[in-house]
């Protein structure tokens, strides 16, 4: 009787089909990349499209500070107070006097959340920019978030930008918690900007909200003011 023998070409084929097909999705992302397209935005489309709205948020713009001030302009033309750290892992400073105002070059948007680490070690404190944006001659409107020890006594506050110029008085504003530590820590700060309605966090704690509706959109940025020092990194725009 003839006998027959099987072998099992199934196993043999699965290590190249596996092969075909990482090669074809690694040239397909590459053909996708040239374009212009990225997959992370294709994968988020797909995601709401099926009800996952949460799943992804867009990163408008991101600055570690690597590259120094590239990515970003002084609104005043005057880039001198500001250093990157000159070490692995570079943060900006600011060092000297008077008022000074940065927009990164990127990140406009509407709704999205604008975050850094930040330090400061002397000085009334710092601003984060959002939907900020410059007027015909050159001045900066929209709002900040200002973490400032300098003001009566040490208050979170918000304020509106127009032609220039900081309204007064804030219009939102809250005191720390008491005994809380402004300087020489580093905190991570959060703005969320949501139709007309505006929420800052430090350390992942609620610590402000405000509400105004005038300005839909803008950039991001920051600000420093009165001899002020203070160290920026990881500074980050994503939409909601």
């Amino acid at each position: 009787m003839k006998q027959f023998r099987f072998t099992n070409q199934q196993g043999q084929g699965l290590p190249e089909y596996a092969l075909l097909i990482t090669a074809i999705a690694l040239t397909v992302i590459g053909i996708l990349s040239l374009l212009g397209v990225q997959v992370s935005d294709i994968f988020c489309q797909v995601a709401e499209g099926v009800g996952g709205e949460s799943v992804c948020n867009s990163l408008l713009f991101f600055d570690d500070f690597s590259d120094g001030l590239l990515n970003w302009r002084s609104l005043n033309n005057d880039n001198k107070r500001w250093k990157p750290t000159n070490d692995d892992d570079p943060e900006l400073c600011y060092r000297g006097k008077g008022n000074d105002q940065l927009l990164a070059n990127g990140g406009e948007g509407s709704d999205y959340t604008v975050s850094v680490d930040a330090d400061i070690s002397g000085g009334n404190g710092y601003g984060v920019y959002f939907r900020a944006s410059e007027n015909e001659n050159g001045q900066i409107q929209g709002y900040t978030f200002q973490y400032d020890p300098g003001y009566e006594g040490g208050q979170f506050i918000m304020r509106k930008w127009v032609n220039g110029y900081e309204l007064w008085p804030p219009f939102a504003a809250a005191p720390a918690p008491e005994g809380y530590r402004w300087h020489n820590v580093e905190r991570h700060v959060e703005v969320i900007a949501d139709g007309d309605r505006f929420i800052a966090t430090v350390d992942g704690e609620e610590v402000l909200i405000g509400q105004d509706d005038s300005y839909a959109e803008g950039g991001a940025g920051l600000r420093v003011w009165d001899s002020g020092r203070a160290c920026f990194d990881n500074f980050t725009v994503e939409s909601h």
